[in-house]
């Protein structure tokens, strides 16, 4: 990844925020058995919403992450798919595999595989038919201008009228052919993912472009959005609007539906605390120290003293103090230690299909002075500022979160053909910072020159938690390229408004 130009990040909801980055898988990595990747977020919060070391510790932090790592999805048309010739596509494998799936004593590795198969084709034809609405919205004015907008759209119905076709014919096959239960369950949520994205995506298209396109090719989308719902209602799907319902049902399946399609593509995290281990050494040392040097003391002191008299028993218990003193001081210093040098958290990073370790992630927040944060992010975050007096009116407190994340190349390469970039989405609660938040709505007395009278307006009450993204990529130990990037999370007591990409002057 050169650069920070693939990373995202936008409102999930009220409470939530979600980044994305994607670490590019390339040639030139390919060349190295390892990739690694450093990146660092620098939180600028407001200093009124009281989040501080005493408020907010290690453990809130990490509770209000949820991080999920996953491998990018393949990219393929949907005529690359219906590719004879293509190897990689996924209906290609299906349907060379099917033939020996003749009855149900099958391999365990052959099952798996028609079932990857099957959540990769949902998972692929998902991005394509997402990635063809984008791309016809995102250049419509050009592609009018060339003429192509009748031709792309043409195209594109016609794959999925022949996609539709193809797959009807593999669908006769498990109907007619006593299939293994897993494999035909897991064709069944395909299929109904699969025909749920093609209304979906058609519905988006129609709803977008309805207005800039002739009547044949609205027909055309009508009915392939007709025909897909009247294709799930044929076998009571359970993937169906129904009308004066709160389709509960529905939003429940889809969620447990797009899980399994998509999870084909996420990877295993096995959580590790690095500095547990370290930390229990050196509390045993401490305790031994502690112990040692009160018996060494004890050893000159008791052999002045009579046995049992007052000032034995006096020195006695100044000696047991002096050792708790000495074993908590060893242990306040043992933390900071293994601070400085351990991360807070290790993650394995493992490819579930395969049962093989690929990369490990390494994770660590703390609350940074100002006088320590590099010069570079602080420019970044004074670039917006209007003046330096603004700055002082908005004091702010840092934490900063670092994560070094490092991919197995070689290991990659050798599992996986269609997809080895990695996308890493981390989803971040706020609700501990609104804990202190003023209310929402406030009012304020202003005087209407027009009515001659005071007027009780309105004003919004918000915050902003501004965020920069450093992200240093390496060519063995060495930095080979920094990037920066800025984002604002604008928030209320009742949660966030809006997430902003802030430009960088």
């Amino acid at each position: 990844m050169e650069d920070l130009e693939s990373t995202s990040i936008e409102r999930h909801d009220l409470y939530n925020f979600e980044t994305k980055i994607n670490y590019k898988y390339t040639l030139e990595t390919d060349n190295r058995k390892k990739a690694s990747y450093l990146l660092d977020i620098f939180f600028f919060i407001p200093k009124s919403l009281q989040i501080n070391k005493d408020t907010y510790n290690k453990e809130k932090f990490f509770s209000d992450i949820n991080n999920l790592i996953r491998f990018t999805t393949p990219k393929m048309s949907i005529g690359d798919i219906l590719n004879d010739k293509n190897e990689l596509s996924p209906l290609n494998i299906i349907e060379k595999n099917i033939n020996q799936n003749l009855c149900k004593n099958l391999k365990p590795d052959l099952i798996k595989r028609i079932q990857r198969e099957f959540r990769l084709l949902a998972s692929i034809l998902k991005t394509s038919l997402k990635d063809n609405f984008l791309y016809i919205k995102n250049n419509y004015e050009a592609l009018m201008k060339r003429n192509s907008v009748n031709d792309i759209l043409n195209e594109h119905i016609e794959n999925i009228t022949r996609f539709k076709i193809r797959f009807s014919l593999l669908k006769k096959e498990f109907v007619s052919i006593q299939r293994n239960i897993k494999i035909k369950e897991t064709f069944q949520y395909s299929d109904e993912y699969i025909s749920l994205q093609i209304e979906e995506w058609s519905t988006q298209i129609l709803n977008r472009l309805d207005k800039r396109l002739n009547n044949d090719i609205i027909n055309s989308i009508i009915k392939i959005i007709e025909d897909e719902q009247s294709y799930r209602k044929s076998f009571n799907s359970r993937l169906i609007l129904r009308e004066n319902t709160d389709n509960e049902q529905y939003t429940y399946m889809e969620g447990i539906m797009k899980k399994y399609v998509q999870g084909v593509l996420y990877l295993n995290k096995k959580k590790k605390k690095p500095q547990t281990s370290s930390l229990e050494i050196l509390y045993s040392i401490g305790a031994g120290l502690a112990m040692f040097i009160s018996l060494f003391i004890g050893f000159f002191l008791f052999s002045n003293l009579e046995a049992n008299s007052i000032p034995f028993i006096f020195v006695a218990v100044v000696i047991y103090m002096l050792r708790d003193r000495i074993k908590d001081n060893i242990r306040g210093i043992s933390q900071k230690a293994v601070g400085l040098y351990f991360p807070d958290q290790k993650i394995d990073i493992l490819d579930g299909f395969f049962e093989e370790k690929i990369g490990i992630s390494e994770e660590k927040m703390y609350f940074i002075d100002f006088d320590k944060i590099p010069k570079t992010i602080l420019q970044i975050r004074k670039s917006s500022n209007k003046s330096s007096i603004e700055e002082e009116g908005k004091p702010e407190v840092c934490i900063l979160f670092k994560k070094r994340i490092t991919l197995f190349n070689e290991k990659i390469s050798k599992l996986h053909t269609r997809h080895k970039d990695i996308l890493d989405v981390t989803r971040f609660n706020i609700q501990n910072f609104l804990r202190y938040a003023d209310d929402p709505i406030q009012k304020v007395l202003t005087w209407k020159k027009d009515r001659h009278q005071l007027n009780s307006s309105s004003v919004s009450k918000v915050y902003h938690i501004n965020l920069v993204f450093k992200l240093s990529t390496f060519q063995g130990k060495k930095i080979k390229s920094i990037s920066y990037q800025k984002y604002r999370v604008i928030l209320n007591q009742k949660g966030i408004k809006k997430v902003r990409n802030v430009k960088i002057n």
